[in-house]
């Protein structure tokens, strides 16, 4: 699919103001005045609610960004629609990991462990010695 890293890194990341903010940049420096006029007389908020409702996450994550502009069509700036097929076909977004904590037993919860432990390491000698003595049957060979 592409080249780019599925491994999490927090520079891949930006909020989706900051990704429109990039996307449009570098389409308007690709497209010159056409891009400008691709949107005449509309109101340019609206422009920028509409492709962030319809590219949503999608924006936030900076190769998928960069994939989906080296592959606009180069002769018109894409719709909205087109630009999240082009984000879509770009790297999947990775999950960011989890860090894992683990409960850590109390002072109490391990003296009962141990307790336990030498409880049943006395049974198991027990029934050992029991294994080794002979049995007294009274029969001698």
């Amino acid at each position: 699919m592409s080249n780019y890293s599925s491994k999490y890194r927090d520079q891949d990341f930006c909020a989706i103001d900051e990704g429109l903010d990039y996307i449009f940049a570098r389409m308007g420096a690709i497209y010159g005045a056409v891009f400008v006029r691709h949107w005449e007389g509309v109101d340019h908020q609206l422009v920028r609610q509409v492709w962030a409702e319809e590219c949503g996450r999608m924006l936030t994550y900076k190769p998928k960004l960069d994939y989906a502009l080296q592959h606009m069509n180069p002769d018109r700036p894409p719709s909205a629609l087109a630009f999240k097929k082009l984000l879509n076909d770009g790297p999947r977004i990775p999950d960011k990991p989890h860090s894992i904590i683990t409960r850590q037993p109390t002072l109490h919860e391990k003296m009962a462990t141990e307790k336990a432990k030498a409880e049943a390491m006395a049974k198991l000698r027990e029934l050992t010695e029991q294994m080794r003595m002979p049995k007294a049957t009274g029969e001698q060979k």
